[in-house]
């Protein structure tokens, strides 16, 4: 009898992750991919295809694709119920990575433990079989970020406000200033930006919960965040998202004009959803933006030099 191809894998943990593979996607598997994945033969194959079929009967369709024999589980089974499949996971881990710079320490393990026990749940090959597969060949590199580990318990506060529409009372230091001052806020959601998380929103009356003017707090300048029993009954994330820096005032539209050295940097990103450019025949660029923060938009500008132009 010639040698298994895989000597620590035991037949019976080969068909759970078969059977666990076919259940959950329900997509049709030939043979010569369920050999590779599993290590084992083809003979291997077939055997635990019929030990599957022994339980499941006819749910466990068998035919053939370009000769080659498929299996697939069909329909006894509810294989969105985990709302992911096997792509999506790997994407969560992308995610998990990229945003290793702004998560505290404790939050990412949970998640990592999270995307593990999924993908175990799932049988998917490429990370329940490896001890190092959680760590993607990803890395984020920041100029300089934000330890948000002191912060999670308000980011918590600040979402679930945001989520039940109740009044916060933030304390926050602005700054420049050496004393934290209190406001009442309804919180609408939280953005990244610049390696810097901020929570949009609206400030509200003390006492009431009338919606006030559009406010914008640096979550790392929050020194505390209380939820009351108020509610608020207004959309307090209905700013607009497609323009350039945090709200400050409706949309404006400025053309700057860059040089070529800087033409390729501003090509190659999206600064706002209705920006539009033009292409000047000596190699430099002008670009139309929307932005709803004039200010932050200026010092964006002054950061290029003399590389920029503001024409309008």
């Amino acid at each position: 009898m010639p040698p298994k191809k895989d000597q620590d894998s035991k037949y019976g943990s080969r068909l759970l992750r078969m059977f666990l593979k076919l259940m959950v996607d329900g997509k049709k598997h030939i043979v010569p991919d369920l050999e590779s994945e599993f290590c084992c033969s083809r003979n291997t194959v077939v055997r635990m295809a019929e030990c599957i079929e022994d339980v499941l009967g006819d749910q466990l369709e068998s035919g053939r694709i370009n000769r080659k024999k498929y299996y697939q589980i069909r329909s006894c089974f509810n294989r969105r119920s985990l709302g992911l499949d096997f792509d999506e996971i790997r994407y969560l881990s992308l995610c998990k990575e990229l945003a290793a710079g702004v998560l505290p320490k404790d939050r990412l393990e949970k998640i990592e433990h999270t995307i593990f026990n999924l993908s175990c749940l799932m049988s998917d090959p490429d990370y329940s079989r490896r001890k190092d597969a959680q760590h993607l060949p990803v890395r984020f590199n920041p100029k300089g970020y934000i330890d948000y580990a002191p912060h999670h318990e308000s980011i918590d506060k600040l979402l679930m406000a945001a989520r039940e529409k109740r009044v916060c009372m933030v304390e926050y230091k602005a700054s420049g200033e050496t004393e934290c001052s209190a406001r009442f806020f309804a919180p609408g959601r939280i953005t990244f930006m610049s390696s810097a998380l901020y929570v949009e929103g609206y400030k509200v009356p003390s006492g009431g919960s009338e919606q006030g003017r559009p406010t914008t707090f640096a979550i790392h300048r929050i020194a505390d965040v209380t939820v009351t029993e108020r509610t608020f009954d207004f959309d307090a994330a209905d700013r607009e998202i497609g323009a350039f820096g945090l709200k400050h005032h409706d949309v404006k539209y400025f053309r700057i004009k860059f040089d070529k050295g800087a033409s390729e940097y501003v090509r190659e990103r999206i600064w706002s959803t209705d920006q539009k450019l033009e292409e000047q025949e000596d190699g430099t660029v002008v670009l139309e933006v929307g932005t709803v923060s004039e200010k932050e938009l200026m010092a964006w500008v002054r950061s290029f030099g003399e590389q920029a132009e503001l024409l309008s």
